[in-house]
């Protein structure tokens, strides 16, 4: 989909979910909250409800692709352009950390180098393998979601959920074919929810942007009770099913996730945004480099030292860390921006370079 067809409400979002994605590791991947836990000072409890009105970002992400994908379908140049960037970042990272002498090729074995030179396959970034599997199938999906009725549409929905989400959040174990949200799977199920709000959409919430901020706050609100409190009795009683409810709280196909996902995703949906303003324009912008921030501080070279190198530390106080936590927001965002900024520089001037060179030949 071209930038001039992006709406500025739906960019505002990606940019806003790719944020809370980089909240959620520096929490975790930064050491600063555990989960489940045992420390419930009022620095975690506060640091909890954080992440969890972050953890629906990558559902929301997902829902966005889905509810566009089912119109605008498959095109083989996006594909093509997705593998070429993902394998860019891998390749191009892992080159500059070898010359800044970070990492060492003694250091890598066979698997991670065949990792880095196929990404996708490796599932070097598991978001991407999914993404891609889900994209693979979004004409698929989309002409036999187009082909049910209402329905039936409703019905495949609520038993992909039954399968995928609901008895995973209800059963006091670990189910064999959980995954956690992490697979395709998951993104196949997001993808038909989403072409459900977009061919039907959902009537509590068509139009009411009130409904859809209580929905999404009373979802994320759930989940830091739910999960400060499972957690609590878990280390109370030593019971480790308690526990275990503790810890799907945070998993992306737990089904209040799902739910805050959908009220944040609603939010949006019913704001209007004037189009043709200079924020639609900046929005647009940012939005198209939202994905070059992903792989550039989930590599697997940086995912774990970017806390270090910008000094994420749990010996803060909660202002302090407040504090830390935006400074690194806006380092890591913006560094990710002008990576993806500077390589998609270098595609346009390459492209318009072999543009000019085949009209040349044709004359």
């Amino acid at each position: 989909m071209s930038s001039v067809k992006r709406k500025s409400n739906f960019e505002w979002l990606r940019v806003l979910a790719m944020g809370m994605i980089i909240t959620l590791h520096y929490l975790f991947k930064g050491g600063i909250i555990v989960n489940p836990t045992n420390d419930f000072s009022g620095k975690s409890v506060v640091l909890w409800l954080l992440a969890s009105f972050c953890i629906c970002a990558v559902n929301t992400y997902i829902l966005i692709s889905g509810y566009f994908l089912v119109e605008t379908g498959f095109k083989l140049n996006r594909l093509i352009g997705l593998v070429i960037q993902v394998l860019e970042y891998s390749m191009i990272i892992l080159v500059v950390m070898m010359i800044l002498g970070m990492v060492s090729l003694s250091d890598l074995s066979l698997y991670s180098l065949v990792g880095y030179l196929f990404p996708i396959g490796t599932e070097e970034y598991w978001f991407v393998t999914a993404y891609f599997a889900m994209y693979l199938m979004a004409p698929v999906l989309a002409k036999g979601v187009k082909a049910l009725t209402q329905k039936e549409l409703q019905i495949l929905i609520v038993v992909l959920l039954s399968l995928t989400s609901i008895e995973k959040s209800i059963l006091p174990m670990l189910l064999p074919g959980d995954a956690y949200g992490y697979d395709f799977i998951w993104f196949m199920t997001l993808f038909i929810v989403a072409a459900y709000i977009r061919l039907y959409g959902i009537r509590f919430l068509e139009g009411h942007r009130g409904r859809s901020v209580l929905v999404y706050v009373a979802a994320s609100v759930f989940i830091w009770a739910a999960g400060l409190l499972f957690s609590y009795a878990g280390y109370s009683t030593g019971i480790d099913t308690l526990s275990h409810y503790a810890d799907i709280v945070f998993h992306y196909n737990y089904l209040p996730v799902l739910v805050s996902s959908i009220g944040l995703f609603y939010i949006f949906k019913n704001s209007v945004f004037n189009e043709e303003g200079i924020p639609a324009g900046v929005s647009r912008q940012l939005g198209r480099l939202t994905f070059g921030v992903y792989l550039l501080h989930e590599h697997p070279e940086v995912r774990y030292m970017w806390p270090k190198w910008l000094g994420v530390s749990t010996d803060r106080g909660l202002a302090a860390t407040v504090l830390h936590w935006l400074m690194c927001l806006v380092v890591v965002y913006a560094a990710g921006l002008l990576a993806e900024y500077v390589r998609s520089l270098i595609h346009d001037k390459i492209s318009v370079r072999l543009t000019v060179n085949d009209e040349r030949t044709k004359q």
